[in-house]
């Protein structure tokens, strides 16, 4: 049967109410009440005999047997027998005996109720069950609205103490029909439950009534009633756990089967039959002894008593570590492993033995459970077509053939497609196949952890219980989660002599643990290495009642600790041999801080060669490659650091042609910048719940550029007034807040860590960590010391997701974890500029988004805002860097050092300026420099600064296309194929063709080009004004079937770029050409795109280009379409290069020029259709532009209508004619006379006009 209810963790025992449960039980004028469930185990030259409390049904109709349960019946015919309040008949009663505190779920909706029901429980102490000695429990209810009805009764999350009770289905109104109850246990609700009491539910019904035409003094009457308190001064019979209703008791008899001869007469519900023979079956049965007789026999059982002899465990072997020793074995082959069965997955239980398949998604999680821990089967990773099982142990149930399982089950879904699935399944004996209890799936939605239970029956030998979860793609949940497993037994109350407990460790011949304990490991701890111990496992079991539980022989193994791991231990001091204070020292995860004096020590380092980072403020940091050995006395290594002098920075360097050009900034004289990637607007929230070195750490990568110092670093902690508060507590304790460097795209030396608690909802550090370059991490975790979680902030955008870091099991990975925003975090820095510049540089790191199993993110979803969501947050910094005032450093010199591709650093040149030329040949190699200050100081002597960032160049020749170091014509010819898009220049040809560096390639770099190579006449420009604009026109010349490229300007044109759109189908461009034929100006061109032609000129030798009149080029076209098609050439792009290679300002007056056939003659055409109506279409033909009149005359030679009269282009024309005259009336029908003229032609001819 399922058992099912929501529930807190808890160590309930269900065995006594399942006892007074599932007994058949009788009113005392029927039949005295039998004791059931009778069971017996053979021990040794014993038997043990157990069995559950004798019941009745009491004043009730119905006995609650079972949990869930559910009964239908009516209250027709049934009398009215309890006084339920107000408006009520008939009424039927049932019986539940409650044995300890249990929270229940009493419901009528139901398709199978069909009327207007009540439901309220009653207590009755009276033996002649007269029901004016009933008192309500105050539990009452009328209606509830369900899926089935707003008239069928429900009573929620009602708690009753150990008791009996009677629950009564009435009808209002004295109505009578068919109902179905439900009773279920629900577990302790800290939820809001339904209306269950008198005083909530009464003033409903009174509405009801008064609705219905009740009298009022009946209302009143009733109402009277319902506000007494009498009617629930409850009293009950809780000092007897056989009902007075089943008669006076006496004891239980227990009968030797064979014989009819009574063992013994007790009050207990156990007995043990001593000094039996081992090898012999005895048999059993009982009776209850009443003053009013005996009860019915129960069911005979049998066992046998046989010899015990503790059986040890196994395989029992050890591993070393540094002071303690690991013990591993099997479990013993034991048939009497004790039922009850109990497994919370707590340290200490037999987790051990709980077994997963092959998949990673069943997992033990430590921060889930009823409460935490509990197994959790998550979507992650998402796997589709999966089927994985959680195992129990093989629970031996000796001679047990029944058995109650079970379990909290939690479910959180993603997704209701009704594909992915629960099982919960068993074996028993020699079962091939599993049979399945339940199962549920993701149909529904998510519940929270809820308690379930099953009686099977038919078991034999043991029992195997899994949870098996299978479907077509985890992704659709978010997990299933497992607690409190159980396995228990109505014939079996508690461990009986005999039953398995668990193991002992012996430590040289002394128990080492506490307690007896049932896992199949253990580890002794506070060992001294490298002396041996004797390690002993023995199994203890069961022991006769008053006397000591039964042991086996220890199974004993040797073994001694070894050094493992190693340490390291020093002194810091400065120049001058004085101690220093505040000095972190790290390796890997361990870390130290120096003392007043100046004494680190790192603790447990693996054995080997350890990297060793001491970082101080106001000294340089300093690394140590150690050699750590595993042994007892820790590796000294010592550490002398110089002081962290004021460097330059900013060292930006810029290539020239075989030459390097070096700036940077003086030393201190940096800007103060502040960085903060996310709004500022708290949207989200998540929560840290583990450290940094338990491998869980959130932070963000902030791209500084250049040299810089970290002054400061905040991120935002949830706070009062924000969105969400107070979670995940009202109190605030400290977070780590670590910086680090940035190594290939991720965090690498860590540079310092320390806590901060929040103020005015940031907690800020201020490290003051010099000589960062590029790119630093912050990084927030969980503080060791502080218990709670601590909740921090997130915005409501993703907006730089390749900045998030989150650390997750070891690793680092960038990109959206799956909260929906960026981290609240901000940082303070002084910049010194300058930057990593290389000739083809990239650092792009490939990082997977991070899948975190679900359950461990915090998620906001169903919290309560305490407010409207805040402005943006910003934190304030108080930075304070501090300099030593009394000291009187000189500066006496720059050292510039160029830097090696292995990091080698060789000194160049000194110089007193902040700048300098090098120089760096040949071009085209990847030259590296950085700079440091050298320093006279009062108390070191003379020291030199931390060296600047490093930046690096490419020298190259400006226009050398082909990397030649040699700009010729070649290379102009070169750029000209880029510009027609005949060839594509790479990243670094176009830096050097890019000659005046506006990142564009164009005409203005070819003439510089051309001027690199020859030079430029610039004598009789002298007066050019160079603001001039240049006006620019796209001419048609029908004389010759092309067009003129025109450019109004007075100055000087050297090259000219711009290209040609056209209708590649009605228009072929040919090649131009100037009007007047100059030498040395070339002319090139190309169909850069169907319909699209490039052009370009200069003059390469450095000469001016000459127009005719306006008129530059002249452009021949071929006009590819019919008579009356037209076409057009459309002018885009224009630069037009000066006098020094620099782009002229210009306006492109007249950007399109019309396209199409020129006649040889002139000509009017027959108009068409003739005859019309209602218009018609006229044609003529002009070989040449000039006026043109087109007009309409009747038969009597009057003017109807001008069509046209003005100037036209030469071309075939069209026009039409609508059937009106001049003022847009219709003419009448007849014929009409159509003349057209121009200066050098005159033609008439004649049309029809019908209606």
């Amino acid at each position: 049967m399922l058992f099912r209810r929501d529930t807190v963790k808890s160590r309930l025992s269900f065995l006594i109410l399942l006892f007074s449960l599932n007994t058949s039980i009788f009113s005392q004028d029927e039949e005295l009440c039998s004791p059931y469930g009778l069971n017996v185990f053979g021990g040794n030259t014993e038997n043990v005999i157990s069995w559950a409390e004798a019941s009745n049904v009491g004043c009730g109709d119905h006995s609650v047997d079972e949990m869930p349960y559910t009964h239908q019946g009516t209250n027709t015919g049934m009398g009215d027998n309890w006084p339920v309040l107000g408006s009520q008949g008939e009424d039927v009663a049932y019986t539940l005996t409650v044995s300890e505190q249990t929270t229940y779920d009493f419901t009528l909706c139901s398709e199978n109720t069909d009327y207007d029901t009540k439901l309220e429980i009653f207590t009755n102490t009276d033996v002649n069950c007269d029901s004016s000695n009933a008192s309500s429990t105050g539990n009452y209810n009328d209606d509830f609205t369900c899926e089935f009805s707003s008239l069928q009764s429900s009573l929620l999350g009602v708690t009753l103490e150990p008791g009996q009770y009677y629950v009564v289905v009435d009808g209002f109104g004295g109505q009578t029909g068919n109902y179905e109850i439900s009773i279920n246990t629900t577990g302790n609700r800290t939820n809001d439950v339904s209306v269950n009491s008198i005083k909530s539910a009464w003033p409903i019904e009174e509405l009801k009534m008064v609705e219905l035409g009740f009298a009022q003094g009946d209302i009143d009457a009733y109402a009277q009633q319902a506000m007494n308190p009498v009617r629930y001064a409850r009293s009950n019979n809780l000092s007897r756990d056989v009902p007075e209703e089943c008669g006076t008791f006496e004891c239980y008899r227990v009968y030797n089967a064979e014989s009819g001869i009574v063992l013994t007469c007790t009050e207990e519900l156990s007995f043990t039959h001593g000094g039996l023979s081992n090898g012999v079956e005895y048999c059993y049965y009982i009776t209850a002894l009443y003053n009013e007789g005996e009860s019915e026999i129960s069911q005979t059982v049998c066992a046998t008593p046989s010899t015990f002899e503790p059986a040890p465990p196994t395989n029992v072997y050890a591993e070393v570590w540094d002071e303690e020793i690991s013990l591993y074995w099997t479990e013993p082959s034991v048939s009497t492993l004790g039922v009850p069965y109990n497994e919370s997955f707590d340290d200490g239980g037999l987790l051990d033995l709980w077994l997963v398949d092959e998949g990673s998604n069943w997992v033990y999680n430590e921060f889930t459970g009823n409460p935490a821990p509990a197994y959790q089967f998550s979507w992650n990773p998402s796997i589709t077509d999966y089927d994985q099982s959680l195992y129990s142990p093989a629970i031996p149930l000796g001679t047990l053939d029944e058995a109650t399982i079970s379990f909290d089950l939690t479910f959180d879904n993603w997704s209701v497609t009704s594909e992915e699935f629960l099982s919960v399944e068993y074996k028993t004996g020699s079962d091939f196949a599993w049979t399945e209890l339940e199962q549920f799936s993701n149909a529904v939605e998510d519940f929270p952890f809820t308690s379930y239970s099953y009686d099977v029956n038919g078991l034999s030998g043991n029992l195997f219980v899994r949870f098996r979860c299978y479907g077509a793609n985890s992704f659709n949940i978010n997990w299933w989660a497992v607690d409190n497993f159980s396995v228990t037994s109505g014939g079996r109350e508690s461990r009986n002599q005999y039953d398995f407990l668990g193991y002992n460790v012996y430590v040289d011949g002394l128990v080492n643990n506490t307690a007896i304990f049932d896992t199949t490991g253990y580890t002794v701890y506070d060992l001294n290495n490298e002396i041996e111990y004797t390690f002993g496992v023995s199994s203890v079991y069961e022991g006769a009642a008053g006397e000591d539980n039964y042991e086996s022989v220890p199974v004993n193994v040797t073994a001694q600790p070894v050094y493992v791991y190693g340490d390291v231990t020093g002194t810091i001091s400065d120049p001058n041999g004085a101690l220093l204070d505040g000095v972190i020292v790290t390796s890997g995860s361990s870390s130290d801080t120096t003392g007043t004096d100046g004494m680190y020590t790192l603790l447990n380092l693996n054995v080997g060669i350890n990297t060793i980072q001491v970082t101080s403020s106001g000294f340089y940091n300093t690394t140590a490659e150690v050699t750590v050995l595993a042994q007892a006395d820790p590796t000294l290594q010592d550490f002398v650091l110089s002081p962290d002098m004021p460097h330059p920075g900013g060292l930006n360097a810029h290539p020239l042609d075989e030459q390097v050009f070096l700036e940077w900034r003086t030393p201190g004289n940096g800007e103060e910048m502040a960085f903060q990637y996310d709004d500022g607007v708290l949207a989200n929230a998540t929560y840290f719940f583990e450290s940094y070195e338990n491998g869980q750490a959130h932070g963000v990568r902030f791209d500084v550029g250049g040299g810089f110092d970290v002054l400061a670093a905040s991120l935002k902690i949830l706070s009062e007034g924000d969105l969400f508060w107070p979670w995940p507590n009202s109190t605030h304790g400290p977070v780590r807040v670590l910086v680090f460097d940035d190594v290939n795209g991720e965090p690498g030396n860590l540079l310092f860590d320390e806590e901060a608690t929040a103020e005015n909802g940031w907690a800020t550090v201020y490290p003051n960590v010099s000589g960062l370059d590029g790119s630093f991490y912050v990084i927030a975790t969980h503080s060791e010391d502080w218990s709670d979680e601590e909740g921090f902030g997130i915005d409501g955008g993703l907006d730089y997701p390749d900045n998030m870091a989150t650390y997750f099991d070891g690793n680092w990975n960038f990109g959206d974890a799956g909260y929906g925003g960026d981290y609240m975090m901000a940082a303070q820095v002084m910049s010194y500029g300058g930057g990593m510049v290389s000739m083809s540089s990239t650092n792009e790191i490939d990082q997977e988004l991070l899948s975190i199993d679900q359950s461990l993110i915090a998620s906001t979803v169903g919290l309560t805002s305490t407010g409207t969501p805040n402005e943006p947050s910003h934190p304030v910094f108080n930075t304070n860097v501090s300099i030593d005032q009394n000291r009187e450093d000189v500066l006496l010199e720059y050292r510039v050092y160029e830097v090696g591709d292995d990091g080698t650093e060789t000194f160049v040149v000194a110089t007193q300026d902040t700048f300098i030329t090098l120089d760096a040949s040949p071009n085209y190699l990847d030259y590296c420099y950085n700079v440091a200050a050298y320093w006279s100081t009062d108390g070191y002597g003379e020291l030199e600064s931390r060296h600047s960032n490093v930046s690096c160049t490419v020298p190259y020749a400006p226009g050398d296309s082909d990397f030649d170091s040699d700009t010729d014509i070649n290379d102009v010819l070169a750029v000209v194929d880029f510009i027609l898009e005949e060839d594509y220049p790479t990243e670094d040809e176009f830096r050097n063709v890019d000659v005046n560096m506006d990142e564009n390639i164009n005409i203005a770099d070819v003439i510089m080009m051309v001027d690199i190579i020859f030079g430029t006449n610039v004598s009789r420009l002298m007066n050019h004004d160079p603001s001039e604009i240049a006006y620019v026109d796209l001419k048609s010349d029908y004389s010759s079937s092309s067009i003129q490229f025109q450019i109004e300007y007075d100055g000087p044109i050297r090259g000219m770029e711009f290209d040609l759109n056209f209708d590649s189908e009605l228009i072929e461009v040919k090649t131009p050409h100037l009007l007047d034929v100059q030498s040395n100006v070339m002319i090139s061109s190309s169909m850069i795109y169907k319909g699209t032609k490039r052009i370009i000129v200069s003059d390469i030798q450095g000469g001016i280009i000459e127009p005719s009149g306006y008129a530059y080029l002249s452009i021949p076209v071929e006009f590819k379409g019919s008579d009356y098609d037209i076409g057009f050439i459309e002018l885009e792009n224009v630069n037009l290069a000066g006098i020094k290679g620099d782009l002229i300002q210009q306006v492109t007056r007249t950007a399109a020029s019309e396209v199409k056939l020129i006649p040889n003659d002139f000509s009017l055409q027959q108009n068409f259709p003739n005859p019309f109506n209602p218009s018609t279409e006229i044609r003529f033909d002009l070989p040449e532009e000039g006026h043109i009149e087109l007009v309409v005359y009747n038969m009597a030679g009057q003017k109807v209508r001008t069509i046209e009269s003005g100037n036209m282009k030469p071309g075939y024309h069209s026009m039409i004619w609508n059937g009106t005259n001049d003022k847009g009336t219709r003419v009448s029908t007849g014929m009409y006379f159509y003349s057209i003229q121009t200066n050098n032609f005159q033609a008439v001819k004649k049309m029809l006009f019908l209606k």
